[in-house]
């Protein structure tokens, strides 16, 4: 069992004991989707790094949704869309840390240093090092100002 699935389904278990019924839930169908795609791929136990991409799916569709109700103004969406906040920040907290602009410059640089001018190696290597830690668009925007 990975430590991510390990440290949800401990937080599943807390929040139940607290009766807090909606993390509980929450964290319940986290952990179905989770184990969805490890028995969809071989019948076995996903990966951090599948966890933290459901995870990001999640985040996302919240996102979609808070800007949806944002276009309400009634009671009901506001109730909604605080629910839907205090959701996205009970699944934010098991994603990796972001580098900030910086902190992912330097580890390009590093990264250029390790593997040279190709930016495919380079790409590779951030992945290999820093998955989910990162944005993705942003590296690439430095290392094409960086060679």
């Amino acid at each position: 069992m990975t430590m991510l699935i390990e440290k949800i389904k401990v937080d599943q278990i807390a929040a139940r004991k607290a009766y807090d019924g909606a993390k509980a839930l929450l964290l319940t169908t986290l952990l179905g989707e989770a184990n969805a795609v490890g028995k969809n791929n071989g019948n076995r136990e996903p990966t951090d790094a599948e966890v933290v991409a459901i995870i990001k799916k999640f985040v996302k569709n919240m996102d979609e949704t808070i800007g949806y109700l944002e276009s309400y103004t009634d009671a009901k969406a506001a109730d909604a869309k605080v629910t839907v906040l205090l959701e996205k920040d009970i699944l934010s907290a098991y994603l990796p840390k972001q580098m900030n602009t910086q902190e992912t410059e330097d580890a390009l640089k590093a990264a250029i240093a390790a593997v040279g001018s190709n930016m495919g190696k380079v790409m590779g290597y951030m992945k290999a090092n820093y998955e989910g830690q990162y944005d993705g668009k942003l590296a690439s925007m430095i290392v094409k100002t960086l060679l």
